[in-house]
């Protein structure tokens, strides 16, 4: 089955979010030298493993090196990435404050739980943690902040907020997808059809390498709002070929029976 647009993307932030400096450095004082070497080495297995999309594996290996060294923050950071990509958020969620406990001022770790906290639909804690993310200066990838801080205030439907942050995000990174996306999403909310068709028109072709169907979707939308229908339903036939077993295609099929 095709993965959905925000599957594809839940992958991509994994893979940018991993922790990819030396596994010595945020390992435990408790574990022995021994047990330190053999964690290290099963994690940086899991880590491939999970930067590979192959996560049952990957989580397999992140546990071994937990057991060899259970109080390294990355280790539980890396086991919290592993376990969100399994759709199990509360563990996912755990690991993660585990991560933080063990190192507090760990913000790639604090960055990662908020995104997980989104998705156990438990916004208002997400969006503090973000404050506190983006309040450190040496925080070296803002705008994958800011596009979480962007998904929690626009699955809160605060669209205008949402706007404002994902505009934030592409001010760091033009050519980030997801915000470019959600930009889009958050004006057709806010019924700015003719910019919304822009931006998801922009966020389209961005998006090509991760999956433009749901961008392609909502500029099909925005367009069906300001009359244009030719324009909606090119787009709307693109989904379809895009994607045709993807989570828009059968929505895109309904709109173009109802505009032809």
């Amino acid at each position: 089955m095709t993965k959905s647009f925000t599957q594809r993307f839940s992958a991509i932030y994994v893979a940018s979010a991993l922790a990819l400096a030396s596994f010595a450095l945020m390992s435990s004082g408790c574990a022995t030298n021994k047990a330190k070497d053999e964690a290290q080495l099963h994690a940086r297995i899991g880590t491939g493993l999970l930067q590979q999309a192959r996560y049952p594996e990957a989580l397999r290996e992140l546990l071994v090196a937990e057991k060899l060294d259970p109080k390294s923050p990355t280790i539980q950071n890396n086991l919290g990435l592993a376990f969100f990509m399994r759709e199990r958020y509360q563990t996912a969620a755990d690991k993660l404050r585990n991560a933080l406990q063990l190192a507090p001022n760990y913000t790639e770790a604090r960055n990662n739980l908020a995104r997980v906290l989104i998705e156990l639909e438990q916004y208002d804690q997400a969006i503090r943690e973000l404050k506190i993310v983006l309040g450190d200066l040496t925080y070296t990838d803002p705008a994958k902040a800011y596009v979480n801080l962007g998904l929690a205030q626009f699955r809160k439907t605060d669209y205008e907020e949402a706007r404002v942050t994902f505009s934030k995000a592409l001010k760091v990174n033009r050519e980030n997808c997801l915000a470019q996306t959600y930009y889009g999403r958050s004006l057709f909310e806010l019924a700015q059809f003719q910019a919304a068709s822009n931006a998801l028109d922009n966020a389209s072709v961005i998006c090509r390498e991760g999956g433009a169907d749901e961008p392609k979707y909502f500029s099909g939308l925005a367009y069906y709002k300001l009359g244009k229908t030719s324009s909606a339903i090119s787009r709307m036939e693109d989904v379809i070929k895009l994607s045709p077993d993807g989570r828009y295609a059968k929505k895109a099929d309904e709109l173009l029976r109802l505009m032809r």
